[in-house]
C-alpha cells in the first residue's frame, strides 16, 4: 500500500503543479492582451478625434477657436462608455476641450511629459501612461504644416482592467480546480487498475513497503 500511495501523492502533485502553472500562463497572457486590446482602442478613438480637430485647423481655425470641440470629444467617448474623459490640449499643456471627468486647467504632469516626448520625435504620435487610477492615452493633433498643435488624450479607469483580470483569474482557477480533480480522479483509478503490476514491480525493486492489496 505505501508504493500505491507514494505513487498516487507524486502524480497528484505533479498534476496539480502543471495545471496551475498553465493557468497561471493564461491569466498572463490574457491581462497581456487585454491591455494591449485597451490600449488599441483607446488610441484609435484619440486618433478619431485629433482627426476631426486636424480638419478644423485646416480651414484656418486654432485649436480653441474650434466652437464644437465637446461634441466632437463627447462622440469620441461614445465608442466607449467606460472612458472617464476626454480632453484636448495645446503646447503648454493648457486644457481648450473636455468632457467627463473634471481634468483642471492642466493635464497631468505624466501626460504633459508624454507628449514632450512624443512632439520632439523621441516617442511616436500616440503614447499611453498608467497610473494607479487611469491610464491616459494620447494622440498628436497636427496643424496645417504637419506641425504639433496639441494632443488629445483619453482617460480609462484601471479598476476596469483590475476588475477584467481578477475575473479571468478567478475562472481560471476555478477550471483549474476542476480539471485537477477530474485528473486526480483518473489517476486513482488507472494506478488502482494496475494495482498488481505496480506490486510486482515494488517486489522486483525492493521497495514493497506493505504491499498493495
Amino acid at each position: 500500500m505505501q508504493v500505491f500511495v507514494r505513487l498516487l501523492v507524486g502524480l497528484s502533485v505533479l498534476v496539480l503543479v502543471v495545471i496551475l502553472g498553465i493557468a497561471g500562463l493564461a491569466q498572463l497572457k490574457f491581462s497581456s492582451s487585454l491591455a494591449d486590446s485597451i490600449g488599441e482602442r483607446l488610441e484609435i478613438i484619440a486618433a478619431t478625434a485629433a482627426r476631426d480637430f486636424g480638419a478644423a485647423i485646416d480651414l484656418g481655425l486654432s485649436l480653441d477657436e474650434v466652437a464644437n470641440g465637446p461634441e466632437i470629444l463627447a462622440r469620441a467617448r461614445d465608442h466607449d462608455p467606460t472612458i472617464t474623459a476626454i480632453a484636448v490640449f495645446d503646447l503648454e499643456g493648457t486644457v481648450l476641450h473636455s468632457v467627463g471627468d473634471d481634468e483642471g486647467r492642466r493635464v497631468h504632469e505624466d501626460t504633459r511629459a508624454a507628449f514632450r516626448l512624443s512632439r520632439s520625435g523621441i516617442n511616436e504620435a500616440s503614447w499611453s501612461v498608467e497610473s494607479d487610477e487611469r491610464i491616459r492615452s494620447g494622440v498628436l493633433i497636427n496643424g496645417s504644416f504637419g506641425q504639433p498643435v496639441g494632443a488629445v488624450v483619453v482617460h480609462y479607469p484601471t479598476t476596469e482592467l483590475l476588475q477584467q483580470q481578477d475575473s479571468m483569474a478567478r475562472q481560471l482557477l476555478f477550471d483549474a480546480v476542476w480539471v485537477s480533480l477530474g485528473l486526480v480522479i483518473m489517476i486513482v483509478l488507472v494506478v488502482w487498475l494496475l494495482r498488481s503490476r505496480i506490486r510486482s514491480l515494488a517486489i522486483s525493486t525492493g521497495t514493497a513497503g506493505d504491499g498493495l492489496p
